[in-house]
Parts: C-alpha cells; structure tokens; sequence
C-alpha cells in the first residue's frame, strides 16, 4: 500500500494483554488494542477458527485491507508475508477473517511474529492505518487456548438441532452412521441444560399399505428412542411419534424421493422459543 503517512495501533510491552474466556461451546483468545479496539481469535464448537478485529471508532476507511504477518523489528532482514487480502466497508465494522488465515495468524503469534491488519485511514484515504497484534504475553495464554479447544463439543446447537436418520427400504435396523449421528445428539443434550425435549418422528415412502407404513415408521422411531435412552438421555426429554407415509419431505415418484422419506427426524426444543442455548454468544 502506498500512502503519504502512516498510524500504528499496538499495545506496548507493558499494555500487552491476552486472555482467555472459554467453556465446552466455545473458547475465545482476546486482545485489547489501545486507542483502536480488540482482537479475538474464536474457535466454537463445530467450526473452524477465526479472528475478529473489533474497533471502537472509526480510525480505518473503506477499501481493501490486508493481513500481514510481521517479524519484530529487532529481527530485521525478514520480509512480511501477506495472508490475505479481502474488502472492507468502513463504518467502524468488524474486520474478519476465518480458516486458514485465522490458524496462520495465530502461527505466527507462536513464532513470534506480529500479524497486522492494514488499511486505508478514514479521515484520508492517502493515509495507512496498521493494526497489530503484540506476541508479548502470548504464549501462556495461547496455550490455555488450546487447552479450552481440546475440551470443546464435537457439535454446536445448529449443527444438531435437526438430524434426520435415513432407512433402506423396509429396514428398521441403525447403521453405523445413524448410530455416530445419534452420539452426538446425545454428547450435546448432555452437556446444554437448555434443551428441554428431543422430538423423535418416524416416517416411510408410500411402498406398502399405510397400515404397515404406520407400524413401520413406529419401529423406526422406537429403535432411535432407545438407542438414546441407552446413550443416558433422560425418558422425560423424549417425546416419540410416528407417522407412516403422512408427511413426505421429497417425491414419492422418484428412487432418491423415497429414500429421503424412509426417515425418522430428530429435533431438539430448548426450554421456550426465547431461550439462549449455551453455545450461542449473548448480545
């Protein structure tokens, strides 16, 4: 980036702070930025890593902004690595960058490295604002980060709020796949006390008579039933249905239509519509 000046935003050796906030839904690594704001490396259950820049004014303008990986001034000789480029807004939002990136800033976090967030200053466009994230104090809070993350759930809420289990025809026996399916539901109801039903609903294809359809997608729902009550899930949070070939999800006139309606349907209700699961961040 060319530009006439430049202002730098990081903490001083003796600013540089990290702490770690975390719990089984998710861990967050944050970093206050003087005069600018504050970073945060959030790794949630289920997802992949990524950093949010977070400022409290409008210091950086519209335009592109680019994450850099610096080496510290006192190792000189060693040329920046850019890591992404990508559009920003302006209006004093939100910089955010996810995946790969998220997980090499932290890299360099680890080998000393500063990683930066450069842009367009708001007041002039022909000026830069750089904003980086100190590796003072780092480590030992970054370690504790990992330790969070090796603690989290497999799963988040909307990854398993709806599950469907799919049956070969006439079949009523889990496979594997729906019984690892299953594991997890029953991992994460464990561990949110929010979740106050688990709502478990048979269903065929329209092959066969609607009288055996109806037993047929109760023996599929018993058989999920069970296998989560044996996986520690209380009897009182289970409300089981069954409902033969009444409500189809695809068409029954196709291969693959029947297949998706050979089904039985898991849904996790948490304790009223306005609830706030564990694993969501409050506002």
């Amino acid at each position: 980036m060319q530009s006439s000046a430049l202002t730098r935003y990081e903490s001083t050796i003796e600013e540089s702070k990290w702490s770690l906030s975390g719990d089984i839904f998710a861990c967050t690594l944050e970093h206050p930025i003087p005069h600018f704001g504050v970073g945060e490396f959030i790794k949630e259950a289920g997802e992949p890593m990524k950093f949010v820049l977070q400022p409290h004014n409008e210091k950086m303008g519209p335009g592109q902004v680019y994450i850099i990986s610096q080496a510290p001034s006192w190792v000189p000789g060693i040329s920046p690595e850019t890591l992404e480029v990508m559009p920003y807004p302006g209006y004093g939002l939100t910089v955010e960058v996810g995946g790969q990136v998220a997980e090499q800033m932290l890299t360099s976090l680890d080998r000393g490295r500063h990683p930066v967030v450069t842009g367009s200053a708001w007041e002039n466009g022909r000026e830069s604002v750089e904003v980086a994230l100190s590796n003072i104090n780092f480590n030992p809070a970054y370690d504790e980060f990992r330790r969070c993350m090796a603690s989290l759930l497999p799963v988040n809420f909307d990854q398993i709020a709806r599950t469907a289990a799919l049956f070969p025809s006439n079949g009523t026996e889990l496979t594997e796949r729906i019984k690892r399916r299953l594991d997890l539901v029953a991992i994460y109801v464990a561990a949110d006390p929010t979740i106050e039903y688990i709502y478990i609903d048979g269903h065929t294809d329209v092959v066969g008579s609607r009288r055996d359809n109806r037993e047929l997608s109760k023996t599929r729902a018993e058989k999920v039933t069970a296998y989560l009550l044996q996986k520690g899930i209380p009897p009182e949070k289970i409300v089981s249905r069954y409902h033969g070939e009444r409500y189809p999800a695809a068409d029954n006139r196709t291969n693959d239509g029947r297949e998706r309606n050979r089904r039985v349907t898991i849904r996790l209700e948490r304790t009223n519509n306005n609830a706030q699961s564990l694993s969501e961040p409050s506002q």
